[in-house]
């Protein structure tokens, strides 16, 4: 399993983080989500050969869900450094 975090770009109530979870919990191949409101994100572990976080951004973007870019660091996409994707 794979574990990703995912941190929502407006703030969460209870009930979108709810929602949040219903949205991820009905894809194939994600085995669990755990959300946070304190923190306003979810974490989601998947089976990585089942699905992917791009597949899981979409499905959450489709909802309707703005996320943050994502937290990673160093060199590529996402991260603090140029982009190495080709």
């Amino acid at each position: 399993m794979q574990s990703e975090t995912f941190q929502f770009r407006a703030a969460s109530t209870q009930e979108s983080l709810a929602d949040a979870v219903r949205v991820l919990s009905g894809i194939e191949g994600v085995g669990a989500v755990t959300p946070s409101l304190l923190r306003n994100e979810v974490t989601v572990q998947f089976n990585a050969d089942l699905t992917s976080r791009k597949h899981l951004e979409i499905m959450l973007a489709n909802a309707g869900y703005a996320l943050q870019a994502s937290g990673r660091t160093g060199g590529g996409c996402g991260g603090g450094g140029a982009c190495t994707c080709s």
